[in-house]
């Protein structure tokens, strides 16, 4: 980093008030002066003067103050003379103190800038005089802190061209002594020349090379306490003015200028025969465009299909539940039949083994009474039997109606079990056919109905009129911004249009012309300025009802 301290010395010419206004920020009439090179204003009250002289009375009234001093002076035999000081005459030098940027930076960051403000002005002092430093400013509203010290050059003792002068004469009188010739005579002087006392305003005195560089180096070892040190001796750098720089500087924006031009030339004949490529690219476009506005309207019939179907499958759901639920409830039954069916069926091997004992008895009963043995036993045994049979009967005559009735609901329970399981292959073919279709939805459309989702739009019907190309306006109403989930404040509601804008991948839903995020971002840049106006006003009202205090100086 270049700590390097800046010691510039430059001869203020024509009236004071001039560089004055520059300096103080105002004008002769007392009005605000804003430069053109300020970078803060808001620092303005920052800056300070360190001279209590120019505090009160101003940079103007001290500077003519302490020119009086030279007009007005007396000679050896104390008589008072006036001395006249040309128009064209420097009455002032303007010394201005500073650093590199990132030193003065360096500097504000450690606390230490009124202290370095209080040693360069020291410096000045001793260099100059203290009588003569009339005026120190500190300005921190431009681009680098910086100290305007104002030096009213007055010096003591006779100009150089005087002391020349005498040294001529001397010379002349010992050559013509060494000749034997006669001395030259003195020309005669009607002004009064200055003496070893005499105050006189010279700037040139002041204004010398050597002076200057010594200068340069007698600043810099001040200031090697806060880190800065003495910029490189014999650089060839020089400074330039700024009509001189700024000079340069368009001459080489004018090279440049032309250099862009020629290449601008080169891209222009590149352009016209990419524009001649680009419409005969346009042609294909707008035949490929018409394919697919054709392919476009089929896909938003396709589409209509696609939510009429979605519709019936809403409608089907809670039917298929239904079915779903008297299937279970057959179920529950035909196992039911199937247990009555095997006890039946149990049942029936019994009485079949039953009667196939009873012929067999009837059989040998029959024989006896041919035989006419028949015994009182046997007659009792053949009734006992007969009456067995006939109970028997009676018993496999009642579970056959039980059992051709249970057979008759079986039957019916089946033939509605069979309608059931076909109804509810048809409802699960019409799903899988809706589900297909919903997962053949084009992506672009998908895209679509994210974004109208995004910003609260979901019932199918506002859906599909805005897929179809219709306009679907709101009222007033609260809407969330899906960036950041933000409500929109009550006192910017609006009426809002909703549709689709383009066609094709460029397709977009819009709010009111503009894309879901320029929507937003548009009434978000509305609160912050609202915002802004409203706290200025109030910062307004309060610095009108608050008395202005008296400034005690600026504390860093």
């Amino acid at each position: 980093m270049s700590n390097y301290v800046v010691c510039h010395y430059a001869k203020c010419y024509g009236p004071p008030v001039s560089y004055t206004t520059h300096i103080e920020r105002r004008k002769a009439d007392g009005s605000e002066h804003v430069p053109y090179n300020i970078k803060r204003s808001d620092l303005t009250k920052h800056n300070r003067e360190f001279i209590p002289e120019a505090k009160k009375t101003g940079r103007t009234a001290a500077i003519e103050k302490r020119l009086m001093a030279v007009k007005r002076q007396i000679d050896k035999e104390g008589n008072e003379y006036e001395r006249k000081i040309r128009k064209d005459q420097v009455c002032c030098i303007e010394i201005r103190l500073s650093a590199s940027p990132e030193a003065m930076a360096e500097i504000i960051a450690q606390g230490r800038l009124l202290d370095w403000c209080r040693e360069s002005v020291k410096w000045a002092q001793r260099e100059h005089g203290k009588e003569n430093i009339v005026s120190a400013v500190l300005h921190m509203d431009e681009e680098t802190p910086h100290l305007h010290v104002s030096l009213v050059p007055v010096v003591q003792g006779e100009s150089k061209k005087q002391a020349t002068t005498k040294k001529r004469l001397a010379k002349d009188k010992e050559m013509a002594a060494a000749e034997g010739a006669e001395a030259p005579k003195k020309k005669r002087r009607y002004k009064k020349k200055a003496d070893a006392s005499t105050l006189r305003l010279c700037a040139d005195d002041i204004m010398t090379k050597s002076g200057l560089k010594r200068r340069q180096t007698e600043y810099a070892e001040v200031m090697a306490q806060f880190g800065l040190r003495r910029g490189e001796e014999g650089s060839p750098a020089r400074h330039k003015e700024l009509a001189q720089y700024y000079k340069e500087h368009c001459e080489e924006m004018h090279v440049r200028l032309d250099e862009v031009l020629a290449e601008l030339a080169k891209v222009e004949n590149l352009l016209v025969k990419k524009d001649a490529e680009i419409e005969s690219r346009d042609k294909v476009i707008r035949q490929k465009e018409d394919e697919i506005s054709g392919k476009e309207s089929e896909l938003a019939e396709k589409n209509r299909e696609i939510a009429r179907q979605q519709r019936e499958l809403e409608e089907l759901k809670p039917k298929v539940e239904e079915e779903r639920s008297k299937f279970d409830t057959l179920f529950t039954a035909n196992e039911y039949l199937e247990g009555v069916e095997l006890s039946a069926d149990r049942l029936l091997a019994s009485y079949d083994s039953r009667e196939k004992e009873v012929r067999k008895i009837e059989m040998e009963a029959l024989e006896r009474i041919n035989k006419a043995s028949i015994s009182i036993l046997a007659r009792k045994d053949v009734e006992r039997l007969a009456k067995e049979n006939a109970g028997l009967k009676l018993l496999v005559s009642g579970k056959d109606s039980e059992i051709e009735k249970a057979r008759g609901e079986t039957e019916k329970e089946r033939k509605a079990r069979e309608k059931a399981e076909a109804d509810t292959e048809r409802l699960q073919t019409t799903t899988n056919a809706s589900m297909a279709a919903l997962v053949r939805r084009h992506p672009l459309e998908i895209k679509l109905l994210k974004e109208l989702v995004s910003i609260g739009v979901d019932r199918p019907e506002w859906q599909d009129r805005i897929l179809g190309g219709d306009t679907i306006r709101f009222k007033p109403c609260s809407w969330t911004d899906p960036s950041n989930g933000k409500d929109i404040p009550k006192e910017y509601y609006q009426e809002v249009e909703i549709k689709m804008e383009n066609s094709g991948q460029d397709s977009f839903i819009s709010m009111c012309g503009m894309r879901i995020a320029d929507f937003f971002k548009q009434i978000w840049a509305k609160v912050t300025e609202a915002l802004g106006l409203k706290k200025k006003q109030e910062e307004e009202q309060r610095r009108q009802q608050k008395p202005e205090s008296p400034r005690r100086g600026m504390k860093m």
